[in-house]
């Protein structure tokens, strides 16, 4: 089953990339998708970062029933469209049921962005390997598909994230929102779907982002769990700055 689902999601990535390369070059004039935020809570943005700009995010996430865990995650852009990740994650995990488990992995990985700009649609694929640190589980294949649109003013993203491994899948879908406000403000809103070891999670999860100086910004969301198994409240706090790119120079 594993195997199967991951030769079916890389099949996608593929055929996403290959599409571009035929069709893409085609209308270079169109513009990118504008950057509100750099990340949502619990979902994940359709952008990528510039050639030679890194991103680093630190963050914790606390909810009721599963525990709190904290994490530091790094983005590096080697083209315009390709980007390098890392991530390290300690403390208590979503196990379905409201069940949890502690640990610390990291996550190695990379996303590309054939389609940057609203011409049908921003997308992004990319692929990422989990590694446990200190517990006996394997290695886990995270493949990961990304689509976003602006409508007038509101940005609306969408992902599907897998999390595969020999024993057992997790499947993460989210559609969110972003809004920009005078002064630096963006409200999000999210809904956050997760389906671990038999178990559906379904969450709700409003937030606020402010952005400021140096290209650093810093957010505020509450998870609210409105079905399945998903827990009954938390937060998540997270801090993001870029350094280098060609925003270095401004």
């Amino acid at each position: 089953m594993v195997r199967r689902s991951t030769f079916v999601l890389i099949l996608c990535l593929r055929v996403a990339v290959c599409q571009n390369i035929t069709t893409g070059h085609s209308s270079p004039s169109k513009p990118p998708l504008p950057e509100y935020i750099e990340e949502f809570f619990l979902s994940d943005a359709v952008r990528n970062q510039d050639k030679g700009e890194l991103q680093v995010t630190q963050g914790v996430d606390s909810r009721r029933t599963i525990g709190t865990n904290s994490f530091l995650q790094m983005e590096y852009g080697i083209t315009n469209r390709l980007q390098a990740s890392f991530e390290n994650r300690y403390g208590k995990s979503e196990q379905g049921a409201g069940e949890s488990s502690e640990g610390n992995s990291v996550s190695l990985g990379f996303q590309y962005q054939p389609i940057q700009s609203e011409s049908p649609f921003a997308l992004s694929v990319g692929l990422a390997f989990g590694i446990p640190l200190d517990s006996d589980g394997g290695v886990e294949y995270e493949p990961a598909i990304l689509v976003a649109r602006t409508i007038r003013r509101l940005q609306v993203h969408a992902s599907f994230i897998a999390e595969l491994e020999q024993r057992e899948s997790e499947f993460r879908y989210n559609v969110a929102s972003v809004y920009p406000l005078r002064h630096r403000w963006f409200p999000t809103l999210e809904f956050n779907g997760r389906y671990i070891d038999a178990k559906r999670e379904f969450y709700l999860t409003p937030g606020i982002y402010h952005r400021f100086d140096h290209r650093f910004e810093l957010g505020v969301g509450v998870p609210m769990g409105i079905g399945g198994t998903g827990a009954s409240a938390g937060i998540v706090a997270k801090m993001s700055w870029e350094l280098g790119g060609e925003h270095s120079s401004h």
